[in-house]
């Protein structure tokens, strides 16, 4: 018996590793689908900071490279 009162055993086990869907996790949509279809509902989804990351280290890099000639001349 532990302080609890309750026995040693799988009787009772509070678990990380819990037997939950995917589907469990989300809440259903609730939207007609005369909202769904509007055209702001099929708009991309927001891209990662990481994602941006690249492209503009590149431009900043290339702007780098171009600017000691303009401010030069």
């Amino acid at each position: 018996m532990s302080a609890i009162g309750m026995s040693r055993g799988k009787g009772f086990v509070i678990s990380g590793c819990a037997n939950y869907g995917h589907d469990k996790m989300f809440f259903p949509r609730q939207q007609s689908a005369a909202l769904r279809d509007l055209e702001w509902e099929k708009t991309p989804p927001l891209k990662s900071w990481s994602g941006l990351l690249g492209p503009w280290l590149g431009l900043i890099g290339l702007a780098a490279i171009i600017a000691p000639f303009i401010i030069r001349g």
